[in-house]
C-alpha cells in the first residue's frame, strides 16, 4: 500500500515536471510589459544588495533577470521554473529566457526566489542563444537583505545570484543545460 501511494506522489511529480516543461519561455504579450517593469526592478534590487555587481555586468557579455522563480518539492520530486528577462550589459533586452528542472530525491515544500545570471563573454552568450550551455554552477551568490554577499565569480561562464525579499535561503545547484533562450520577435 505505502509503495503504491510513494508510486503515486513519483508520477504526479513527473507529471508536473512535463507540464511545466511545456510552458512558454516568453510571457504572453499582454503581460510583458509588467515582467519588464519587475524584471528590472529585481535587476535594481540585487545591484543594491551587491557592491560591485554592476561592474561585473558591464564587464560582461549579458545578463539574465529572472524576477520570480518557483521551487517545489513533493516527496521524492520536484523541480524550478521562472522566466528571465535577457539582456545586454547596458540594460537592453535581447530576448527571454527560462529556467526549467525536475529534481529527485527527499524535499518538501515550496519557495520563490529571484535570481540574476551574469554571462562572462561572448562565446557563452552564444552557446546560452543556441540553447547549448551545459555544465552547472554550485557557487550559487546568495542575497540578503542587508546587502553583505560580494560579487560571484564565474564558473561554466556564468555567475549565479538568488535572493528574496524575506532574507537568506539556501543556495541551490543550477544546472545551465536547463537555462533556455528565445530571441524577441519569436512567435511559438
Amino acid at each position: 500500500m505505502m509503495t503504491l501511494r510513494y508510486a503515486c506522489l513519483i508520477a504526479l511529480s513527473l507529471i508536473a515536471s512535463a507540464f511545466l516543461g511545456a510552458c512558454s519561455t516568453a510571457p504572453k504579450s499582454e503581460n510583458q510589459e509588467l515582467f519588464i517593469e519587475e524584471a528590472r526592478a529585481a535587476t535594481r534590487w540585487f545591484e543594491r544588495q551587491v557592491p560591485g555587481l554592476k561592474e561585473q555586468i558591464n564587464n560582461s557579455a549579458g545578463y539574465l533577470i529572472y524576477p520570480s522563480v518557483g521551487q517545489w518539492g513533493i516527496v521524492f520530486g520536484g523541480g524550478q521554473y521562472g522566466r528571465a528577462m535577457v539582456n545586454r550589459p547596458n540594460g537592453t533586452q535581447i530576448g527571454w529566457g527560462a529556467l526549467n528542472t525536475g529534481s529527485f530525491g527527499l524535499q518538501a515544500g515550496v519557495r520563490g526566489f529571484k535570481m540574476l545570471v551574469v554571462i562572462q563573454d561572448e562565446a557563452t552568450m552564444t552557446k546560452f542563444r543556441d540553447n547549448k550551455l551545459s555544465g552547472s554552477v554550485s557557487g550559487v551568490v546568495v542575497v540578503a537583505q542587508e546587502g553583505t554577499s560580494g560579487v560571484g565569480r564565474f564558473e561554466n561562464g556564468v555567475a549565479v545570484y538568488q535572493g528574496a525579499s524575506s532574507g537568506l535561503m539556501a543556495g541551490v545547484n543550477v544546472a545551465l543545460d536547463y537555462l533556455r533562450y528565445q530571441p524577441l520577435g519569436y512567435t511559438e
